[in-house]
């Protein structure tokens, strides 16, 4: 990384659209800003940008792209596909941290607008006691997660069983494109916000974009009621493909809000790990206002987590319903039917805390013993996964050698949704703490592993298996949801597609100041 853009001047009037606090030019906090999971941006930018208003946002891009500079947004931070690192001189990291109010909940009109900053977890406080929220709400690192930024990557976890990512949940946007103007999308405007679309509606070009087509500044969601009900179900099995096969057949089920797996290594993680999911299952009384029942509650620290020292295995369902009985009485049509497909019963605590507890503090960013965390991923058509899955571990096998002599170890985490399926490979491998960890760890976690030593033949090995399995997941078809400046998107539309792809974007950012370099490829 270089440092020439720290030692520009900002120009006048960039300083003057947001006021000197929100300007920020420490080069120790440009450089932490600018690590993401991967490790440090291309080039350190000029400034970062923190405005405390939508005008002030416009004022902003306005004068940075009239100067010159590029424009690269900022969401939660989050991203480990370079998504808001830039990678030449001259650019303005965008913050929009200020920029957080829930702004309208509409349970009547059944919607939400919140400024792009706002946390998925705020946003969660902020509707408790409507008895409403996204169909899609929030992906497991909504404590941190902006919904700007989850938008912009179109992520899934919390409801995706049924409700997909959370692309479905949007109703439309506020952006501010490279000249500072501001784009309605969608209901989105103030004077129809409960109507209809006219027309034609330019909302899904902006989701999933990364940022690539201007700054989301508001975003109105669609609200559903909460389910009257919730169950909870895990089933252990002896083969990852007979799990991954059980679980596609689950695609599309009503009620089914997550569905998700772990491996033998992520058992071990959960059982090694200090902190994390230990001091959710701790948190009783959190799990019994999420879940309904303090005598269940009370028994969930007494079952603890030694089930999965006897699981090779696991696959982990929530599942809703208009009352107790009726999300119950799902749960044990699922259960029958995994059952016939070589699953057995196990303790339902893991889904029943992680919904309890959606968006606690993130561990997982670290190994159990303060290692480094890496992940890859892709969405896979349903009769797609299995293949993909059994030529990753093919691969990893080939490997398994050097990842024991490098400390590195790898886990296959897989998300359902109605037509797809998430396949996700995380590696570990133990390294020093980058400015990322120290910015995101837990006090813990960092008191812990501030002294870790540099693995360099580990960290290569890891970015080596994880473009390998990058191509693996590309060629079994998979699509990505965070695509940033690592996951290839030009090269693999038709020409049409691609040509189509230039012009909106040309027609959006004509200078091409806006996050240069994502979405290529």
């Amino acid at each position: 990384m270089t440092g020439a853009s720290a030692g520009m001047p900002v120009p006048d009037r960039l300083r003057a659209a947001v006021g000197a606090d929100g300007i920020v030019t420490d080069p120790e906090r440009l450089a932490g800003l600018s690590h993401d999971v991967t490790g440090p941006a291309g080039a350190l930018p000029l400034c970062i940008v923190a405005p405390e208003t939508l005008p002030a946002l416009q004022r902003a891009v306005a004068a940075a792209t009239e100067s010159g500079l590029a424009i690269v947004p900022r969401g939660g931070g989050m991203s480990y596909t370079g998504g808001y690192t830039p990678s030449a001189e001259g650019s303005v990291l965008f913050d929009l941290s200020r920029l957080s109010a829930v702004a309208e909940i509409d349970t009547a009109n059944r919607h939400a607008i919140v400024e792009a900053g706002c946390t998925w977890a705020a946003l969660h406080d902020a509707l408790r006691g409507t008895g409403f929220r996204p169909p899609s709400f929030g992906p497991l690192s909504g404590g941190v997660s902006t919904v700007g930024g989850a938008v912009s990557h179109n992520a899934m976890f919390f409801g995706s069983g049924s409700a997909g990512s959370i692309a479905g949940s949007v109703l439309g946007l506020e952006v501010v494109l490279s000249d500072g103007r501001l784009l309605h999308t969608g209901v989105l405007r103030p004077e129809a916000v409960d109507a209809l679309p006219h027309g034609p509606d330019p909302t899904g070009l902006f989701i999933g974009d990364c940022g690539a087509f201007g700054i989301k500044a508001r975003v109105a969601l669609r609200l559903a009621p909460v389910a009257g009900g919730e169950a909870f179900l895990s089933m252990a099995f002896d083969d990852p493909l007979a799990m991954l096969d059980a679980q596609t057949a689950l695609a599309g089920r009503p009620g089914l809000g997550e569905c998700f797996s772990f491996d033998r290594q992520a058992h071990r993680n959960i059982l090694d790990r200090r902190i994390g999911f230990r001091e959710k299952l701790g948190a009783v009384s959190g799990v019994a206002r999420g879940t309904g029942g303090l005598a269940r509650a009370a028994r969930l620290p007494a079952e603890g987590l030694g089930f999965l020292e006897r699981a090779d295995y696991s696959l982990h369902l929530s599942i809703e319903g208009d009352d107790a009985g009726h999300a119950a009485a799902r749960a044990e049509a699922l259960r029958a039917e995994l059952a016939q497909r070589g699953g057995s019963d196990l303790p339902d605590t893991i889904p029943r805390v992680t919904r309890a507890r959606p968006f606690g503090p993130i561990t997982a960013l670290l190994g159990p013993r303060g290692e480094n965390w890496l992940p890859v991923h892709g969405a896979l058509g349903l009769t797609r996964a299995a293949g993909c899955m059994a030529a990753l571990r093919d691969r990893f096998q080939t490997a398994a050698g050097d990842m024991a002599d490098a400390g590195v170890t790898c886990t296959v985490l897989t998300v359902l949704a109605p037509r797809c399926v998430l396949v996700e490979p995380q590696f570990f491998w133990p390294d020093r703490l980058s400015p990322f960890h120290l910015a995101h760890a837990t006090p813990e976690q960092v008191k812990l592993h501030r002294e870790a030593p540099e693995n360099p033949r580990g960290r290569a090995l890891v970015f080596e298996l994880r473009n390998a399995a990058a191509e693996i997941l590309q060629a079994h078809g998979a699509a990505h949801m965070q695509i940033g400046r690592y996951y290839p998107l030009l090269s693999r539309l038709t020409p049409a597609q691609a040509d189509i792809h230039r012009r909106i974007r040309a027609a959006l950012d004509p200078d091409g100041r806006m996050n240069p370099g994502v979405l290529e490829g």
